[in-house]
């Protein structure tokens, strides 16, 4: 399965979370390639899984990014508590629905990763009007973001207690992210 990851551009968490959705993966027992936009040539018989970093820099145009979002199976848009409120969501809606386009089978997940304070009404609203502008898209998880770059929800309470264990990789939201994209 191809796994792309975007975000707006410029958002450098896009990567961290690519790298842990693959290690939670690796640790699962599948074999992953974890790239950046453009894998170049690969073999795919190698590996069960391609998660790919498709977020782009800032000011981009058309990237082999986008070309990964037009490949993958499941996309996931990370956004951060403060893109919510910016009026500059349109690049990145565009370019998830070309995605859809080229795809219409890809899966669209969205999260939030935001800071121990929870979303204001106004930057749930945000959230939810992002999702309901792509056709087919849902909302995964609001995951926050410490100061440590470390991600938690307000929902780790609520995981089961087979997946608490004390030699995890990740997060718990991190592993229902996971759960979310994987487990299909």
């Amino acid at each position: 399965m191809i796994v792309a990851l975007t975000g707006m551009d410029g958002n450098r968490d896009v990567s961290d979370l690519a790298e842990e959705l693959a290690l939670l993966r690796v640790a699962a027992g599948n074999r992953v390639l974890l790239v950046c936009p453009d894998p170049g040539a690969y073999d795919p018989q190698l590996y069960d899984d391609l998660v790919v970093d498709a977020s782009r820099p800032v000011d981009c145009g058309a990237s082999p990014a986008d070309a990964a979002l037009a490949r993958a199976g499941v996309i996931v848009a990370l956004l951060r508590r403060e893109e919510l409120e910016r009026p500059n969501h349109a690049p990145l809606l565009e370019r998830l629905r070309e995605a859809q386009r080229a795809n219409p089978g890809a899966r669209v997940l969205v999260t939030v990763a935001h800071g121990s304070e929870p979303l204001s009404a106004h930057q749930t609203g945000c959230v939810l009007v992002f999702v309901a502008q792509l056709p087919g898209a849902r909302l995964a998880d609001m995951l926050i973001l410490d100061e440590q770059g470390a991600y938690h929800s307000h929902h780790s309470e609520l995981e089961p207690a087979m997946y608490k264990t004390a030699n995890v990789l990740c997060a718990p939201e991190v592993r229902h992210l996971y759960r979310e994209v994987f487990n299909r």
